[in-house]
């Protein structure tokens, strides 16, 4: 069975390519993620339009690449992918932003050392060591102490999650400290479909995107980023929970599918890796063309969004009855929605703007060399 996956997987991989190639090769195809993304009721430039990056951006890239190097975890590219936290995090306090800059450089140090798109061309034993250091980062919890014989990086985790946990709640750090290991186990390792031995489905690839992409505990850091955190118990209460709960799980699926399109040049055409919705959506649907591939992955993401704004409006709606008397809950409620907002926003102004999926020829108006929104930063 796993070896007729692979075989299928292969085929496909090998017929998108050539799709690929054939589209490239006529010199005027090209999709615009904004028109695609795009829908009459909601406009992506519109809504980005009040977006600002972290007025400290400078100071805190040089405290990111000081930790950085402290530790040996700063990679050549690093200052672009630095940069997507400041974007995510524009209201968050220094010392706090501080602390989630080290969680970012980490998270993207193990994604570009050991990720899902570059495990499998790992040497076997460059895979034990990087399966090694996985399962203890993903066993790590409070206190954290000295490490016997630890990688560089699992010490920086180490004091990253000490100071998080030093600056947050009890009951928030343990959602948080839960979240985030299960995304490092998840994560680090061959996630394409040969290794699975199965193509998953699309809402089950969606599921797992949402954890292997760490949007998910990334989600839990805006409370975290101001110091304001949530009172679920008042949520439930209200009525809001489960409202609350879906709309942070669209949040996250907008920022790791938009990133699936976003990145799929560097992820199917250049590594090979079917861990990719277009991919995926190639695989449960063989007679699909690229084209039309393009297409449905682009609209998932747009009904995504559109889905963002009704319960973004329901759960402001429902939190602005409990006034009066539930001031203080309902202004949390409302920083994280905002919150939420910028991150959506953050999303696609990053990935416009940095270079780490940028090319001198793309299938994407949006990742050809000259950026059409100025950097802002």
């Amino acid at each position: 069975m796993k070896h007729n996956v692979q075989l299928a997987s292969h085929a496909r991989m090998q017929i998108i390519q050539k799709e690929y190639a054939a589209l490239m090769s006529n010199g005027v195809t090209s999709f615009s993620l904004l028109e695609l993304f795009n829908h009459g009721q909601f406009n992506l430039d519109e809504f980005c339009q009040s977006f600002r990056p972290h007025p400290y951006a400078r100071q805190l890239k040089r405290l990111a690449q000081e930790f950085g190097e402290k530790y040996e975890i700063w990679l050549e590219n690093a200052e672009h992918y630095i940069t997507c936290a400041i974007y995510l995090f524009p209201t968050a306090n220094l010392y706090r932003m501080n602390n989630i800059l080290k969680n970012c450089a980490i998270d993207f140090y193990l994604n570009d050392t050991m990720g899902r798109e570059v495990f499998c061309h790992l040497s076997p034993g460059e895979q034990v060591a990087a399966n090694e250091i996985r399962e203890r980062m993903g066993k790590l919890t409070a206190p954290f102490g000295t490490i016997a014989a630890a990688h560089p990086v699992e010490v920086s985790n180490a004091e990253m999650m000490q100071d998080i946990y030093n600056t947050s709640p009890q009951k928030w750090f343990d959602a948080f400290c839960h979240m985030y290991n299960y995304h490092i186990e998840v994560t680090h390792l061959d996630c394409n479909t040969n290794a699975l031995g199965r193509v998953p489905s699309i809402d089950e690839y969606i599921d797992m995107r949402g954890h292997i992409s760490g949007m998910h505990h990334t989600i839990q850091l805006i409370e975290y980023s101001d110091g304001q955190f949530l009172d679920w118990d008042w949520l439930e209460s209200a009525g809001i929970l489960a409202d609350m709960k879906r709309l942070q799980y669209v949040t996250a699926a907008i920022g790791c599918l938009m990133n699936d399109l976003f990145s799929f040049e560097k992820e199917v055409i250049d590594n090979g890796s079917d861990s990719n919705l277009l991919m995926i959506l190639a695989l449960n649907d063989p007679a699909l063309s690229l084209e039309t591939v393009i297409r449905q992955s682009a609209t998932i993401v747009r009904n995504l969004l559109l889905e963002f704004t009704t319960l973004v409006n329901q759960v402001r709606t429902r939190g602005y009855q409990q006034l009066p008397t539930h001031s203080e809950a309902v202004d949390k409620l409302d920083a994280h929605i905002g919150g939420l907002e910028r991150c959506v926003q953050a999303s696609w102004m990053w990935q416009v703007y940095t270079k780490r999926y940028k090319r001198h020829h793309s299938i994407w108006k949006e990742t050809q060399l000259t950026p059409v929104i100025a950097a802002a930063i």
